[in-house]
This record gives C-alpha cells, structure tokens and sequence, in this order.
C-alpha cells in the first residue's frame, strides 16, 4: 500500500516540475546561451587556422557586431538568416557566417594595437532590454600559438 503511494506522490512531484513555467523558462535560457559558447569557440578555431597561415599575424581587419544588437529581439527573439550581413569582408576572410537561426549579435574586435583579438557574442534571450555577452579572447604565445580566455558577463540574459 504505501509502495504505491510513494510512487503515486513521486509521480505527481514529476509532473508538477516538468509543467512549472518557471523550470521551463530556466532550462531554455541555459540551452540558448550555449549558442554563444559554441559559435564563438567555432570562430576561434577559424582565427586559429588564418592565424598559421598568416604566419603568425592575426587578421588586423574588426567587424561586427552582426546583426546590430538588438535586432534578433526585433524578430520575435531570434535573429533569421541573412547572408547579405556575413558578406561583410572582414567575416569572409575568417570564412564565417551563420547558416541557420540564432540569438546572438557576433564581434570580431582587434586590441592592444593587433596584437590581441576579441570574439563576442552579445544577446537579450529573454527580450527584456538586458544583454549578456559572452567573449573569447585570443593572444599569441612565446610557442606560436594562441592562448583562449573566457569571460561571461549576465550569459544566461
């Protein structure tokens, strides 16, 4: 009897956080703000290969943000595809566009003279006026090759 109680009221503990608008709500904002992470290790890796290639010089050309900040949350909070943005030449030296729907706005921002090189990603994922930025940066090192630096900054906005 009571066996069957516990699995009765463990059932119903189940459905009750699988329908909680709230959970819900946490758990696609966390599955969203992977984007950033993903493209933007994906872009790296693409400086990475122009980097060798170039003998060790970083593109020196910025670009970006594409699409304008802001726009995806225009859209109904995902940005569409668009080739004519990644037409830009600066992203079709790197050999990157985005081919599919995404939420974020990406930054190509040279520093310290193009010595350094920023990636970022900026997005509002749940359109409510407040951004998170996610960045990679990119510095080369005494071996000839480039050392990776994370920093977030609100990425689950």
């Amino acid at each position: 009897m009571w066996r069957r109680v516990r699995y009765v009221l463990l059932l119903i503990a189940l459905v009750a956080m699988a329908t909680c608008p709230a959970a819900w709500r946490d758990y696609r904002r966390k599955n969203r703000a992977g984007e950033a992470r993903q493209l933007l290790s994906y872009l790296g890796t693409l400086v990475e290969a122009e980097f060798r290639e170039r003998g060790g010089r970083l593109p020196q050309q910025s670009v970006g943000p594409t699409p304008p900040i802001g726009r995806c949350c225009e859209q109904g909070g995902t940005c569409s595809v668009d080739k004519v943005a990644w037409a830009d030449p600066a992203w079709r030296a790197l050999r990157f566009s985005i081919d599919d729907a995404h939420r974020y706005s990406y930054q190509y921002e040279l520093g310290d003279h193009g010595r350094k090189v920023t990636l970022r990603a900026t997005g509002d994922l749940d359109c409510d006026g407040i951004y998170g930025t996610t960045e990679l940066t990119l510095e080369p090192t005494e071996g000839g090759g480039l050392l990776r630096t994370w920093k977030s900054d609100q990425p689950l906005e």
